[in-house]
């Protein structure tokens, strides 16, 4: 289960994945509403889940949180209530010195309208500025993701560009998405 949280919004705590979350994890990628709006490859058997964490989930160079229902808002360092896992939210392709980032998010669908990939993804934008030294963010979504779209915009990211039919999914090509935000223009809002 996840591990204590690493920082707050008003109603989840972000907290490191830990390998007890990879079967969670595995059932929340191979769930065919959340697959079918990803931009990842779908780990499939116990070893690729465990290579991904390895190679993913613990990777120093990015951060990867485990978005949880917090049951104490009122206290920083709690440790989310355990049970309560709704998605994913990471920093990943951090680059230092060009000071860019890549966005990413992943909600179980039985949490989807509520807010919450919008509150972790904006939480996760901040610390990105405030401490890592961000200067512009970027995301990537599936064309026909509007939801994501929406999580996106909704906290100031523009639509950069398309990339035509680059994802396969099911057989068929979709056009990628990118989007992108400034730190100025998160300082304007």
């Amino acid at each position: 289960m996840p591990g204590p949280a690493f920082l707050h919004t008003d109603r989840t705590a972000l907290c490191s994945p830990d390998r007890d979350d990879l079967d969670w994890i595995r059932r929340l990628f191979h769930d065919d509403c959340v697959w079918g709006r990803g931009t990842y490859p779908r780990p499939t058997t116990a070893d690729q889940m465990e290579t991904y964490y390895e190679e993913t989930l613990a990777d120093d160079d990015s951060v990867h949180l485990v978005i949880c229902l917090d049951r104490d808002t009122e206290n920083e360092g709690a440790v989310a209530d355990r049970t309560d896992p709704v998605g994913l939210v990471a920093m990943t392709e951090h680059d230092p010195e060009r000071g860019t980032a890549e966005l990413s998010y992943w909600l179980d669908p039985d949490a989807w309208g509520e807010g919450y990939a919008t509150e972790a993804a904006e939480r996760l934008v901040g610390y990105g500025f405030d401490q890592r030294a961000v200067r512009k963010w970027k995301a990537r979504v599936v064309g026909s993701n509007d939801r994501s779209v929406a999580v996106l915009e909704r906290f100031g990211f523009v639509r950069e560009g398309t990339h035509r039919a680059e994802w396969r999914l099911d057989g068929e090509w979709h056009d990628t998405v990118w989007y992108g935000l400034l730190r100025e223009e998160w300082d304007e809002q």
